[in-house]
């Protein structure tokens, strides 16, 4: 979404740098979100391809559907990308946001958050923010299995990669080029 913009589009920048440096051997996908989605970079095990791809991803230079926030449309999509490239093994979603989401009122978090969970897919939550997690998000996450956490918390990002390491690799399958 447009908040992301300036400082958090550079913090979250990093962060995905780092993170895919300390996690080679892995295999990750990128998906960007904000009212639509766009599926950046499919499922794969060149995290160098996932790098170069960042800087391609700044919200200021994407079109104006993107601004916005729908964090449970985000996952769904994401949830049926997974299933359809990964057909075994474990499967992960790391959300980076910064913020609210109309799209998960109600019952949506507690919806959403079971589908994940009877898929396999576990996700956490990492917040570009100053402000509290929200509480939707947390829920969601809570549902899967997973955590909801500052981007600046370093221990929560070590459960992040205590979880991955305990994760059964997937079985890639090539769904397109």
């Amino acid at each position: 979404s447009g908040s992301m913009s300036g400082r958090n589009y550079e913090l979250a920048t990093l962060a995905g740098e780092d993170f895919t440096r300390a996690r080679e051997g892995d295999a990750f996908g990128l998906t960007l979100f904000g009212v639509q989605q766009i599926r950046w970079m499919p499922l794969t095990k060149d995290l160098n391809a996932i790098r170069n791809a960042l800087p391609f991803a700044n919200p200021e230079q994407q079109p104006s559907h993107m601004g916005g926030t729908m964090i449970g449309a985000a996952l769904e999509f994401c949830r049926e990308n997974m299933i359809a490239e990964a057909a075994q093994g474990d499967r992960l979603i790391i959300l980076v946001s910064d913020g609210m989401s109309a799209d998960l009122d109600g019952d949506a978090s507690e919806r959403i958050g079971g589908a994940l969970k009877d898929d396999g897919i576990t996700v956490f939550h990492i917040h570009i923010d100053e402000s509290d997690v929200p509480a939707e998000v947390a829920d969601l996450v809570e549902v899967t299995g997973g955590q909801a956490f500052a981007a600046t918390d370093t221990n929560a990002l070590r459960a992040v990669f205590d979880h991955i390491d305990k994760m059964k690799p997937a079985q890639i399958e090539q769904v397109g080029t």
